[in-house]
């Protein structure tokens, strides 16, 4: 689908119980206001629950109308099939507790910012992926989330949000026990697996925030497949938890990873599946992927995201080489100096709160240099992560409740992502840099050294 699509009429479907207080008041005037300052001609129909949203696609819009939907991963999952079926484009407007989905589209939480980047952007083709016959655009998980889902408090997600599901998970891994399971990646062999958790995603997200593979877009045609073997024990699985929050767990001693486009999994008959926050199915499971088959309104950062070392397309400062390793350097320097802001107010440790503060500091003030120094070709292109201090920071004040060491688990994890930020920083050619940006460069080299060795000491 493309732009010419488009019919130029937006429709508004909102669950009521999940609108904003001023939108009761106003008929949601201010996000009106967004798209018809876009040149949308736009409808607003508040619904009961996400049945009433797909009737309302199905009888009041027409193939190329813009769909918003507001609504957390639930929401999403519930109308994506008629979404796809009546050829309509979706903006999801993030109104839900972890809107995972949103974040994959690097929308940010505000609703009205989401909705203005998003109309300002471009018709993106999404993956959707099918375990049995539902599909799912996140992830869909066996074991220990699937089992948290029924032990998150009402309460305790109406407070805390996202915190409650770390809460139910960690109530899960103490109580469940593992599952014997067998697990087919494509044309491989199958294997016996004893497993406390097995995930497969198709988004860059899930479960309120968090990564399990650095570089997975959700159009890319492949299922991305992380399990944790029954072995792993509590502190090594804060090790995974960590992993999940600050990089990925595409290398990790604890998680086994695979890639492919079909997963077929056995064993453990009746065992419940969970995908975008709701059980919609039960083992056993055969996992595909529709590629590229759900149109979304998407933000320009989420086609900046870069995979495989090359601009998605072609940019009018493409002079500069290194331009897309470079980009990645400048956002994701920014994104750890967010992180380790995040931690400061919640580290125990007198010295793990040093590395942070001084490390987000001067991180950002290299950062600042830098976006001087490359500014007149474009960079950065890309935000970092949403939502990050507010996730982070309740997440890290659960891991604190629940270990004494949970410094030692944040080190781990902080140094994880310092590491991979040193990676990339060194296949950089200083002599193809512009001149302005060689100094700033090579005083990020040698912070995320420093960096990266008193993480390493902590960790320790």
């Amino acid at each position: 689908m493309k732009n010419s699509d488009l019919t130029g009429k937006v429709s508004l479907l909102l669950t009521k119980s999940k609108l904003p207080d001023d939108w009761r008041q106003n008929g949601a005037q201010a996000l009106r206001d967004v798209f018809e300052d876009a040149g949308y001609q736009t409808n607003l129909t508040l619904c009961e629950d996400p049945s009433k949203i797909r009737d309302c696609i199905i009888n009041d819009t027409e193939p190329g109308d813009i769909v918003v939907v507001g609504g957390g991963d639930g929401t999403m999952n519930a109308i994506l099939d008629t979404v796809i079926e009546h050829k309509v484009v979706l903006i999801p407007l993030p109104l839900g507790t972890a809107n995972d989905f949103a974040r994959t589209l690097t929308l940010l939480d505000d609703p009205l910012t989401a909705a203005r980047s998003a109309i300002h952007g471009r018709i993106a083709m999404i993956d959707v992926g099918q375990v049995n016959d539902q599909t799912f655009v996140n992830a869909a998980s066996i074991g220990v989330p699937a089992d948290a889902r029924h032990r998150i408090n009402p309460d305790l997600k109406r407070a805390f949000g996202a915190v409650s599901y770390a809460v139910a998970n960690w109530q899960s891994w103490q109580e469940m026990t593992p599952m014997d399971l067998s697990v087919t990646c494509g044309d491989n062999a199958p294997q016996s697996l004893t497993l406390r958790q097995l995930t497969v995603t198709n988004g860059r997200y899930f479960g309120g925030g968090l990564r399990p593979s650095e570089a997975k877009r959700p159009d890319d045609g492949y299922l991305h497949m992380f399990a944790i073997r029954d072995s792993v024990d509590t502190l090594s699985g804060m090790d995974i938890a960590a992993e999940l929050l600050f990089g990925s767990v595409d290398d990790s001693t604890y998680a086994l990873t695979m890639e492919c486009d079909e997963i077929t999994i056995t064993g453990q008959d009746g065992a419940p599946i969970l995908a975008d926050g709701e059980i919609i199915s039960k083992l056993p499971a055969h996992f595909t992927i529709h590629r590229r088959v759900l149109p979304v309104f998407a933000p320009n950062t989420f086609f900046d995201l870069d995979t495989d070392g090359a601009p998605q397309e072609e940019s009018p400062h493409a002079d500069l080489t290194q331009r897309a390793l470079i980009n990645d350097i400048m956002v994701d320097t920014l994104d750890f100096a967010i992180r380790l802001e995040a931690i400061f107010p919640v580290a125990k440790s007198g010295t793990l709160r040093a590395v942070c503060n001084d490390g987000a500091r001067d991180l950002r003030a290299i950062s600042r240099q830098l976006e001087l120094a490359l500014h007149k070709y474009g960079l950065p292109t890309s935000s970092p992560d949403p939502d990050l201090h507010s996730l982070e920071e309740l997440r890290d004040h659960v891991m604190g409740w629940l270990l004494e060491n949970a410094d030692q688990r944040l080190a781990h994890g902080l140094k994880t992502r310092s590491d991979a930020l040193s990676t990339q920083t060194e296949q950089i050619d200083m002599t193809q840099l512009p001149a302005d940006a060689q100094h700033p460069m090579d005083a990020l080299k040698s912070e995320i050294s420093r960096i990266s060795k008193s993480f390493a000491e902590l960790k320790a």
